[in-house]
């Protein structure tokens, strides 16, 4: 049975509100553009291919996430292997012009934070600054909310220890 054209509006709008999103995440897993929309696209392939199956059991944001980490998880871990496998050293995150200003800087400088954590506690990371409760990253990521708090205050106060250093 093929789609039909609502299957494809529906598809339309559940990407249209997660897009920024979507891109957010992907911006903090990946630092090349080039290889930025290509976790975007990924992501948006796998949402293509899910989207009929999301049985309403959590929010749709926290439907939408746990496939985006997913696939971000596996992007970065293919993309780490095929990096070891070609023994290339780690591409510098590109700057931009306007990394002048001062709140830029600071953001970009825990983009890189968070980006250099392990791949778990990055996910639970960018989660948090998505804004997503405890209860949406524990859905999420499949741990129990006292262990995402736990682990989102060690967190903190790991980041918090590299900023001032």
């Amino acid at each position: 049975m093929g789609l039909t054209p609502s299957d494809d509006e529906t598809f339309r709008a559940l990407a249209s509100r997660n897009a920024a999103a979507l891109a957010r995440l992907a911006k903090h897993y990946e630092a090349s553009p080039e290889a930025r929309r290509d976790l975007e696209q990924e992501i948006l392939v796998a949402l293509w291919r899910a989207h009929g199956s999301f049985r309403g059991e959590s929010s749709e944001r926290t439907w939408v996430y746990r496939i985006a980490h997913n696939v971000a998880a596996t992007y970065v871990a293919r993309a780490i292997r095929t990096r070891r496998d070609a023994d290339a050293p780690e591409p510098e995150p590109q700057r931009g012009p306007d990394e002048v200003a001062g709140e830029r800087e600071a953001v970009r400088r825990l983009e890189r934070r968070v980006r250099a954590l392990d791949l778990p506690s990055r996910q639970l990371a960018l989660l948090a600054l998505e804004g997503c409760t405890t209860a949406e990253i524990a859905a999420i990521t499949g741990l129990t909310p006292t262990n995402v708090t736990t682990r989102l205050s060690r967190l903190r106060k790991a980041l918090a220890s590299e900023e001032s250093t």
